[in-house]
């Protein structure tokens, strides 16, 4: 069955409508169900019950064989009433056969539910006659039923609902051994069943198919009878990237592979073309001594390899990172860009010259050698324009004609889209900052699956946005001011328009080597933009809300490959209930009024069905109740309020761990804010309940809290930062020593203070942290980051608060210096309170509220700047988007609620949102 791309592309169900006329040849009126989400359909018989876990059936597919697959499989599983689900399209296929899929889950088009061990082994045998001689790639995490079969099977858990909430706040899926014990249901990337669980089949192990493909790692094998591999590098679902030995001469190399089917396409080619393609080009510009040398390429049971010498040195971002962290200003020295921009301009030129296209050019893409000569890499999209290729894109790299929706095959670009990823490679290397222009109307609320959003939505002229972007980052860089004109010339969104190579070496060689370094004032944000940020923010959580489904309240896609409770404030709706709230409040609307009073209902009808509930703020349910008990007292709601209140009760105040968002400090703070609000007695014992378990995870010094062994990999460091470490657990002692005057938690806080000051590392004006405790005696002067969960932005929050308790100007000096360097982040950070502009802009609003001092306020204005130019057009609305920037979710901690938090305190003043303090900040016509 052929079928052309365009028409695949315009459905997401595209498979469940091919699905549903098998099924009505086969099973018409029996009763079957299916269930369609944005990935999956589930399919069911009637009266079958699954069970919860036991040996299940994976067939794989390629966009060619896809239909052939689910149909002869269909017919199987139909006609014995399995219940199985399947792929609903061909992009979310083409998401599971991705180069950037996850290793353990990649390939898996069709998973099948078999009832017994009997049935499990004759739908093996009946699936691979269904599916023979058709393609598809071997599934890593599976053991294989027979050589080339696509049919592979492990030992795993049948259903979402077998989960447990584990200590890090996200859910884990779950196995149940034969004593009862759980045990975690890991995906990984080679074959690993329990070994509590027989193996179903005889199982020989089978030879490895690559040096590390379906292994821990690779083994010490000799491919091509010449190289000897020593070492992984890297591995991904395309395959691993290798170091070996070339006995021919000597010398290490590189070796890339490929597996085959990943990456598939509907015209045949797939992974191996593009390392195929790699080599062409590499032999092509290899005597222009511009690109690493190919040394041969070989095929190896079926997989495709390319050696290539090994050149040291880091990537261009690397080298830019490398410097910015040398450089106290935070800024590119000219003096530095200047002649890597002008190399960087001839390789691009020389490519051009041989009619090439990059398709892909990014400052992952060149290599820096030790002798600062530059060296293209990874040209494996490289390809003549015209040439029929498969569309590859680097987010804020590639050109607007090239993320504009389209079918994924086509022709590859003219060279003019180059221009625009050279522009941007500039503009990043002049500021090690990535030149993000959101895509107006094209947000989408789930990062998996779905059709191009916001079709025929209003757009703000491209070229504007991009002078925005310009002129606002120039401001704190002197280098992007120099080179603004030249960058302005190819960031146009009429590729007609944009400066040729050849325009862009004259400019070049124009500028001035010694050009005036005046300091340049802050583009500022109009109030009336700021005031729209807040307002379209609230309306997009109105907008967004979604009452009528039973697990979120508002959409709460995985994270990092994590499932969060979606009731908590790090990445669920007590934030987002938070935002409403203190909007009602604000604006005195009723329609806020009627959506804080459905979110507060949602929540409360469902606060009590969770098996497990942590004690942290953030990450457990301490938030969830601070926040339901105050929206429960604004709507005059007492049955709430006190169920609110009862639940606070039950959350754990003994705990192994001690920090702000896991552990019992953030179950304490939200207790004893409501302990202020209430005077209720079992609140303030529950408090000292939780001092004391803060004492006794102390390390013997009493300066620190190593993180607990509870916690995984993570167990025995020692963080320093609010969310996790010292920072966060001395704020906590440090409001219960002013609020129930506890002199004990004092003088610990006033410890901790002092051992973060003797940690603190200075940076020119500024002062920054390391992540944690390290063996290194003598670690970097910059060390670690600059955000409200780890460095520098969350602890000035506590150290401000602590020169408030104790007037030790010291406190304060080392909370302005952090404040310094918080203000120079400002360019590189994404949008969330976590790790990005509304946690650091919290505690530049903190140093005003705290000092009183006008130039905090004006800082971070400057942060509300650098979030409007990451804001994006959404059905009208400015809304601030995740941190891929090209997505939404609502969270506080991760998602947009932080941000609007911000923006909300920085107009109308008020307390630090989920802290306990003592001060406020004046709102804007305060002042």
């Amino acid at each position: 069955m052929t079928v052309p791309d365009d028409e695949w592309e315009v459905s997401d169900h595209s498979y469940v409508d091919h699905f549903l006329r098998i099924r009505d040849e086969r099973v018409r009126l029996h009763g079957w169900r299916h269930r369609p989400d944005r990935i999956w359909c589930y399919v069911s018989p009637p009266g079958v019950a699954t069970q919860v876990q036991g040996w299940k059936i994976h067939v794989s597919a390629t966009p060619r064989s896809a239909v052939q697959v689910l149909t002869a499989a269909s017919r199987v599983l139909l006609d014995r009433r399995v219940p199985f689900k399947f792929a609903c399209g061909l992009r979310q296929l083409r998401t599971l056969l991705s180069i950037r899929m996850d290793r353990g889950s990649g390939g898996k088009f069709i998973t099948v539910y078999p009832e017994g061990p009997q049935q499990f082994a004759e739908l093996l045998e009946a699936l691979h006659e269904a599916t023979a001689g058709l393609e598809g790639p071997a599934i890593l995490s599976d053991r294989r039923y027979r050589p080339d079969s696509l049919v592979h099977y492990r030992y795993g858990g049948f259903s979402a609902e077998q989960r447990v909430l584990d200590v890090d706040g996200s859910y884990a899926f779950m196995l149940v051994s034969p004593d009862g014990q759980w045990t975690r249901d890991e995906r990984k990337a080679w074959y690993s069943p329990p070994a509590w669980a027989p193996a179903p089949l005889p199982e020989n192990e089978p030879p490895p198919s690559s040096p590390g493909s379906g292994s821990r790692g690779p083994a010490r094998v000799k491919l091509h009878d010449r190289f000897v591999v020593h070492e992984a590098i890297r591995h991904s679902n395309r395959g691993g990237v290798y170091r070996a030995l070339d006995e021919l001469t000597g010398r290490t190399v590189v070796i890339k592979e490929a597996r085959p089917f990943v990456g598939a396409e509907l015209d045949g080619t797939d992974a191996r073309d593009y390392l195929r393609n790699e080599h062409r080009t590499l032999r092509g510009l290899e005597p222009l001594d511009i690109a690493v040398r190919p040394v041969a390429f070989f095929e190896y049971q079926k997989h495709s390899f390319l050696a290539e010498e090994e050149v040291p040195g880091v990537t261009l971002r690397a080298w830019v990172e490398a410097v910015l962290k040398s450089e106290h200003t935070r800024t590119m020295p000219f003096e530095r860009v200047l002649p890597v921009a002008k190399r960087l301009v001839e390789l691009a030129a020389a490519v051009h010259d041989k009619g090439l296209v990059f398709r892909d050019f990014t400052p992952n893409n060149v290599m820096v050698r030790p002798d600062a000569e530059l060296v293209l890499i990874d040209t494996e999209f490289m390809a003549v324009p015209g040439e029929r290729v498969t569309r590859v894109q680097t987010w804020s790299y590639a050109a607007p004609e090239e993320t504009a929706a389209g079918p994924v095959r086509g022709p590859a670009p003219p060279q003019t889209a180059d221009l625009y990823s050279i522009g941007a490679s500039l503009f990043y290397l002049c500021t090690g900052v990535h030149p993000v222009v959101p895509s107006d109307g094209r947000l989408e609320e789930h990062a998996f699956g779905g059709g191009p959003p916001g079709v025929g939505e209003p757009r703000r002229p491209y070229d504007t946005r991009v002078d925005f972007l310009v002129r606002a980052v120039s401001s704190g860089h002197p280098a992007l001011r120099v080179f603004a004109p030249l960058v302005l010339g190819l960031l146009k969104e009429r590729p007609e328009q944009r400066l040729t190579l050849h325009q862009v070496q004259e400019l070049l060689d124009g500028i001035d080597p010694q050009p005036s370094h005046e300091a340049a004032e802050p583009l500022r944000l109009p109030t009336a933009d700021q005031d729209r940020l807040l307002t379209d923010g609230w309306a997009q959580l109105v907008a967004g809300m979604t009452p009528d489904d039973q697990e979120s309240l508002w959409p709460a896609p995985p994270m990092e490959g994590r499932i969060f409770d979606t009731l908590a404030l790090q990445a669920g709706s007590a934030g987002a209930l938070e935002v409403i709230r203190q909007a009602a409040r604000a604006t005195g609307r009723q329609r806020l009024r009627e959506v804080l009073r459905t979110g507060l209902e949602w929540l409360d009808a469902r606060a009590d069905r969770s098996r497990r509930e942590l004690p942290g703020l953030y990450f457990g349910r301490a938030g969830t109740y601070w926040a339901m008990y105050e929206a429960a007292d604004d709507l005059e709601d007492a049955g709430i309020q006190a169920r609110s209140l009862e639940r606070i009760k039950r959350l754990p105040v003994a705990w192994a761990n001690p920090d702000i968002t896991h552990g019992v400090a953030g179950g304490g703070l939200a207790q004893l804010h409501l302990w202020r609000r209430t005077r209720d007695d079992d609140l303030r014992e529950r408090v000292l309940i939780c001092v004391d378990s803060v004492m006794a995870t102390r390390a013997p010094d009493g300066l620190v809290w190593p993180v607990p062994a509870m916690m995984g990999a993570a167990g025995g460091l020692t963080h320093y930062g609010f969310a996790h470490g010292v920072a966060g657990i001395c704020a906590f002692l440090l409001s219960v020593s002013r609020e129930l005057d506890r002199p004990d938690a004092l003088a610990s806080a006033v410890a901790g203070g002092d051992f973060l000051l003797s940690q603190a590392r200075s940076h020119g004006d500024g002062v920054l942290w390391p992540t944690a405790q390290t063996d290194d005696p003598e670690p970097g002067p910059a060390d670690g980051v600059c955000w409200w969960c780890s460095g520098a932005a969350g602890i000035g929050t506590f150290l401000i608060r602590l020169w408030r308790a104790t007037g030790d100007g010291r406190y304060r000096d080392a909370a302005h210096r952090a404040a310094v360097s918080t203000r120079k982040e400002k360019w590189f950070l994404t949008a969330s309170h976590c790790h990005g502009l509304a946690g650091n802009g919290e505690f530049l609003l903190d140093m005003a509220a705290a000092t009183g001092e006008r130039r905090y306020r004006e800082w971070a204005e400057e942060y509300a700047t650098a979030l409007y130019r990451l804001c994006a057009l959404h059905q009208g609305r400015l809304v601030v988007p995740d941190e891929t920037n090209a997505g939404m979710t609502y969270s506080y901690n991760l998602g947009m609620s932080g941000p609007i938090a911000f923006l909300h305190r920085l107009r109308y003043g008020g307390e630090r949102w989920w802290m306990v303090d003592d001060f406020a900040l004046p709102g804007r016509d305060e002042r």
